[in-house]
């Protein structure tokens, strides 16, 4: 498994669309965070990374992931795969660890590169950990769920469209004083995850009179659980017609 996952690593940055995720958004992100407007208070620092987290989390994880799980079906990779010793747990594992482990790892270097250029630090490091393995597991199975509904990397554009926009919607919504829209807020895709790490850098609030951080883990069990059942009533290893 390790070997094909080298394999997709170089495939995927060979691509100018996936590369352009990998690479450059990332790196807009940081600017954005240097060169921008400073918050002044510790809430205000978690919940612009925690916004720039779930934008992360979108462009480098779910876009990708969706192109590529797409891609590879469609081109009969995954089929061809089926006939080699790995089981299929290992192809499925094989092809989406790179784009796991690159959204780890420009996530934890965004972070870093925040609090080394001014952020404060997280005040509960474990929650904003937390917040960020949630956030690559949702989005990587949102990317799965929404590639097999996708019958070509092209329609991804079209499918993918609606899970994006929920997700950029959520940082504003989960940003209001009125409970009823912060809790419609955290019902998004990415939401609950992206939250938590706003929660690491500041002390537990409740939304609507209910703890933040059940309805965090509330919210990400509830989007694990759909892309859950859209792979398993819509997974093919053939290509859709």
């Amino acid at each position: 498994m390790l070997q094909l996952s080298l394999v997709e690593l170089r495939l995927l940055l060979r691509r100018r669309i996936t590369a352009f995720s990998v690479v450059v958004v990332p790196v807009g992100l940081a600017a954005l965070v240097l060169f921008g407007e400073r918050p002044g208070s510790t809430a205000e620092w978690g919940r612009l990374l925690s916004t720039h987290v779930a934008l992360l989390m979108m462009m480098s994880v779910f876009l990708v992931s969706v192109t590529v799980f797409t891609s590879r079906r469609q081109s009969r990779v995954l089929k061809r795969l089926r006939t080699t010793e790995l089981s299929d747990a290992a192809v499925l594992g094989g092809v989406l660890l790179p784009v796991v482990a690159v959204g780890l790892a420009q996530t934890v270097a965004f972070l870093v590169f925040c609090i080394a250029t001014g952020a404060p630090a997280p005040g509960d490091p474990a929650a904003v950990v937390a917040g960020v393995l949630l956030s690559v597991a949702v989005a990587t199975a949102a990317g799965v769920a929404t590639a097999c509904l996708s019958r070509s990397v092209e329609a991804t554009q079209v499918t993918g469209t609606p899970v994006l926009l929920a997700a950029v919607a959520s940082t504003f919504l989960t940003s209001s004083n009125d409970p009823a829209v912060a809790a419609l807020g955290l019902a998004m895709p990415i939401a609950g995850p992206a939250d938590l790490v706003a929660r690491g850098w500041s002390a537990g609030a409740t939304v609507a009179d209910v703890p933040v951080v059940p309805l965090d883990l509330a919210s990400t069990v509830l989007w694990l659980a759909v892309a859950g059942f859209v792979f398993h009533r819509a997974f093919r290893w053939e290509p859709r017609a």
